[in-house]
């Protein structure tokens, strides 16, 4: 492979990282990912929590001990407002809320690695299995994990813009001043 080649490998390895740099990932289990399943009630964005430590789940003071919030349809657990499902901020414990619509990047993990892509609000679980069809997904229930959920990060993009800009600037500026005086043409 030629130094050009590996320039421009280089060069998109760097473009492709700071893409993802702008986007934070969240994990999901099972319970609140089917909140996000297509359901008759149609929500904007649905609130789930994320990144939940295992002591922390279920334990808040609606006496649900040991059971996960999503499942509990009635009641201060869930409340919704128009276009939004939101969980009561009381019932967080440890866990990231995490707003969910139709724009965030959702992956189903299973349990023997693999990573399936499906849309929020537009796949079905039900007792035996997961279905997407738009990308062609039938998953066996018992074989899911959770599921990741990516959110875009305005605060990683500005850092991530701004430190290309410093770097490309710093680059202009060090090259300017290293560079060693030449004569012109006379």
């Amino acid at each position: 492979m030629s130094f050009s080649k590996i320039r421009w490998a280089a060069l998109a390895t760097v473009i492709a990282t700071a893409h993802i740099a702008c986007y934070n990932t969240y994990t999901i289990d099972t319970d609140e990912l089917r909140k996000l399943e297509a359901s008759v009630d149609r929500y904007e964005t649905v609130e789930v929590l994320a990144d939940c430590p295992d002591d922390e789940i279920g334990q808040g003071e609606s006496g649900l001990d040991g059971t996960m919030l999503a499942s509990a349809e009635d009641g201060d657990a869930l409340a919704s407002d128009g276009l939004v499902r939101r969980v009561n901020p009381d019932e967080i414990g440890g866990c990231t809320l995490v707003g969910v619509s139709t724009v965030n990047a959702l992956s189903v993990l299973t349990t023997d690695g693999s990573v399936q892509r499906v849309t929020p609000f537009n796949f079905v679980m039900d007792d035996v299995q997961l279905v997407s069809p738009e990308y062609d997904v039938l998953v066996q229930l018992d074989r899911v994990e959770g599921a990741e959920v990516r959110e875009f990060s305005g605060k990683k993009t500005v850092a991530t813009i701004t430190g290309a800009t410093l770097l490309t600037v710093g680059a202009f500026v060090g090259i300017t001043i290293l560079a060693p005086e030449e004569r012109g043409f006379n």
